[in-house]
């Protein structure tokens, strides 16, 4: 199975999740009043921790997200096969049928 962040599908989950947090290292959010840079301390298949240092410098803060990545929703090449071999079918039949029908005027 695979799992879509963005316009991208990717193998496995924790890839997924690693796209995901890369998104975000390096933005600076507010809370309390406070700003804040996030960085990431780890990636697991289910979970993403954040780590949160005050712009203003001190201790920094940690947080564990726990997230289930999107399944993968765009067509991917075995989705393209399928419809090219639906396609190719579709016109084989109805080369055979038009050739039957010449043969039986004949």
């Amino acid at each position: 199975m695979s799992y879509q962040v963005g316009s991208t599908c990717y193998a496995s989950a924790s890839a997924a999740l690693s796209a995901a947090a890369s998104s975000q290292v390096g933005g600076v959010v507010v809370h309390g009043g406070v700003g804040y840079v996030v960085g990431v301390d780890a990636v697991a298949s289910d979970s993403i921790t954040y780590r949160l240092s005050p712009l203003s410098g001190g201790q920094a803060v940690q947080s564990v997200v726990t997230l289930t990545p999107q399944p993968c929703g765009l067509l991917q090449w075995q989705d393209g096969l399928t419809l090219g071999w639906a396609v190719a079918a579709a016109w084989i039949v109805t080369a055979a049928v038009m050739h039957l029908r010449r043969a039986a005027h004949q």
